[in-house]
């Protein structure tokens, strides 16, 4: 009888110990991170394209600190694909905290840079973006996807 209770104590105790381990190789930094557009911060057009700046915000809404090494974006402003675009720095997030950083995207057509300026003299635009963060954590590079939309004011480049 001794014998059947032993094994009927160990099978959940091991089925509980195979739930934890298994959680452990989930990437915990990657829960919690949003991002989302602050502003636009530059918008340079010419003949051949131009160049734009937007300021990104990395949220961290988790209770450890996060680097990120890169953002990557692909942004669309009015529906009109602006392409992709690369953080220029890493980026240090405090626990709980956000943090800012510009990516730049170069414009290779001028038609797309006479859209996006007839659209910046609205005064505000809306966007979205698929993000791609990369993370180095325990000598791994995790990756992170997410996509966001929202409105931002472009009164300053007017």
């Amino acid at each position: 009888m001794t014998r059947h209770f032993n094994r009927f104590l160990f099978a959940p105790l091991f089925l509980i110990l195979a739930l934890f381990v298994g959680c452990e190789n989930i990437p915990k930094d990657l829960a919690g991170l949003e991002v989302d557009i602050v502003g636009v911060r530059s918008f340079t057009p010419s003949d051949t394209g131009g160049e734009m700046v937007v300021t990104v915000r990395c949220r961290n809404e988790t209770v450890r600190p996060i680097g990120i090494r890169e953002v990557r974006l692909n942004l669309k402003i009015n529906d009109i694909n602006v392409g992709k675009g690369v953080s220029s720095k890493p980026i240090a997030t405090q626990a709980l905290s956000t943090n800012t950083s510009d990516v730049t995207f170069a414009i290779k057509d001028s038609s797309i840079a006479q859209q996006l300026e007839a659209s910046f003299a609205q005064g505000s635009v809306n966007y979205d973006i698929k993000t791609q963060l990369m993370i180095m954590s325990g000598g791994q590079l995790l990756h992170s996807k997410s996509s966001s939309s929202g409105n931002v004011s472009v009164s300053n480049l007017r």
